[in-house]
């Protein structure tokens, strides 16, 4: 989808129901969802599309630009009010995909039917958000981030690199595929691809993070479900204060599960989108 500064890649299962939009975590895209949301076509009318910087978007990524992830929520809006013609969808989201769409169902409650987070970057206000936890012996998210292989020699060889490995260790096979296929690009040196994600990009999200973020909440009128991973990154504590600010939320914690949850359990996500059918 073109605008004036550039266009917005995005996947669509044309459908004649309801619209739902699906936005995705730092450093993924939108085909990483593809077996979260393929059966959810026909119920909805889905598009997934890629955040700034991510997947094949072509809007200007230089880092710097993300201050608290507002950029996000502002692509997110102008691209649902095209998709929705002006009208209220259900905004779906993982990860820093989730703040994206709770910032545009608080700024533009015109657009949001309804609001379903997983894993939301929740962190309390005052908190480092490029590390996993306050402690300062943890691994610095953005600097791994930075540290991250940006070439490989052919897909194959990435798929090898990261089957069973790091954070995608709890991957299905397939979604790991997926994300490779939306996550990575030919350089034009015979079969050597590149990650379509700049690591620059992924680690000055990471650093950009907005701390506190779950204040907010409070301006979200539409129903909202909230899933949180039992190992993950949405604090139990920021949980509570959005089930404090929206006491329309529906808090579901999920056990055995990390921060990705929307590949751990796709059943489960798909079963609470589907509520809002």
């Amino acid at each position: 989808m073109m605008f004036e500064d550039g266009a917005i890649s995005y996947l669509e299962w044309p459908a004649d129901a309801p619209v739902l939009h699906f936005a995705n975590a730092n450093g993924f895209n939108a085909e990483t969802y593809c077996t979260l949301l393929q059966p959810l076509a026909g119920r909805f009318h889905i598009y997934a599309s890629d955040l700034r910087g991510h997947g094949f978007t072509s809007l200007p990524a230089v880092p710097g630009m993300q201050s608290r992830w507002t950029i996000y929520g502002d692509d997110l809006a102008r691209f649902v009010s095209r998709i929705g013609g002006g009208a209220a969808i259900l905004l779906a989201g993982h990860s820093m995909g989730a703040i994206a769409s709770m910032m545009v169902a608080v700024h533009h409650p015109e657009l949001a039917r309804g609001l379903v987070m997983s894993e939301p970057v929740l962190v309390p206000e005052g908190i480092d958000t490029s590390r996993e936890t306050n402690d300062p012996t943890r691994p610095n998210l953005a600097d791994m981030a930075d540290r991250r292989r940006q070439l490989f020699g052919s897909f194959e060889e990435a798929l090898n690199g990261y089957r069973g490995r790091g954070a995608f260790k709890t991957w299905p096979e397939e979604m790991l595929v997926d994300y490779l296929k939306g996550g990575l690009v030919a350089t034009g040196n015979g079969s050597e691809m590149r990650l379509a994600c700049a690591r620059e990009w992924e680690a000055a999200n990471f650093r950009n993070a907005p701390d506190g973020i779950s204040s907010i909440a409070s301006g979200v009128k539409c129903p909202l479900t909230v899933l949180h991973a039992q190992n993950g990154t949405a604090s139990g504590g920021e949980v509570a204060v959005v089930a404090r600010l929206a006491p329309q939320a529906r808090i579901v914690p999920v056990p055995d599960t990390t921060h990705f949850l929307p590949m751990e359990r796709p059943d489960l996500v798909r079963e609470e989108i589907l509520r809002f059918a």
